[in-house]
């Protein structure tokens, strides 16, 4: 059952604790090793009544900003009016953004680059049907987590609700919270996890090949750990966009 809930009911780890404090919506909380199917099934429920309910289901574990350091209060204190900031941040031009960081990769690879796009392949054993980031990679059991109604009817206005990159390779959230709108408006993606370094959006496979490769390029652009560290090519990652219902994105 969603609510705004009471510490007191349960011992949650700080950064899990500091997202419920700071959240201002319903959520539902879920203690580590909670049947994954249970967790799945509360997802999917409060996604076929996202638009009733005028809000984005988002799984969340933990985040980096809510780790113990002395930016927290901070951080808490300025969330209202960063939110603000970033919704009305200056939209970027997607597709300018995708083809300037394809250049660069382009570029720096050289002759290499075929190597690096490979042939569209992908076997029915490399789709990706069901959410990875909040399940231990070890146990295969789930961590910690809450399902949080956050009450925007638009799904990419979450990294707006929750800001979400900026460290790494993973670009700021003034860029994603565009580049989710790009991906919702031309292939119906909705985020769905978010932890401390994974997304995962839930989506419609991309049958069309032509149109899966150029998906795994912007993806490639948005996160080329999948590929480097993943699939090894940006055509397997085509092949897998052809058959999966779910976007995993990953930043070591």
């Amino acid at each position: 059952m969603f609510g705004f809930g009471k510490r007191e009911l349960f011992k949650k780890n700080e950064p899990v604790q500091r997202v419920i404090d700071m959240l201002g919506c319903p959520y539902q909380y879920f203690r580590e090793g909670t049947n994954i199917d249970v967790i799945m099934s509360a997802y999917n429920e409060a996604f076929a009544r996202r638009e009733m309910d005028g809000c984005t289901p988002l799984i969340i574990v933990d985040n980096m900003y809510f780790q113990t350091d002395d930016s927290y209060p901070e951080f808490v204190e300025n969330l209202k009016s960063r939110r603000e900031q970033l919704l009305s941040s200056p939209q970027i031009d997607t597709r300018k953004w995708f083809v300037d960081k394809l250049t660069e990769e382009k570029n720096g690879f050289g002759e290499y680059w075929k190597k690096v796009v490979g042939e569209v392949v992908g076997e029915p054993e490399d789709a990706a049907r069901g959410f990875h980031g909040f399940v231990n990679f070890g146990t295969k059991k789930s961590v910690e987590c809450v399902l949080a109604k956050i009450p925007v009817t638009n799904p990419w206005e979450v990294f707006a609700w929750l800001p979400f990159g900026g460290w790494n390779e993973c670009p700021p959230p003034e860029e994603i919270i565009w580049i989710a709108k790009y991906w919702y408006e031309k292939y119906g993606a909705v985020p769905a996890v978010m932890t401390c370094d994974i997304l995962e959006f839930a989506a419609r496979p991309v049958k069309d090949k032509t149109a899966a490769l150029d998906l795994a390029l912007e993806q490639f652009a948005f996160c080329e750990d999948n590929v480097f560290q993943g699939v090894d090519t940006i055509g397997r990652l085509a092949g897998r966009l052809m058959q999966s219902s779910v976007w995993y994105f990953w930043w070591d």
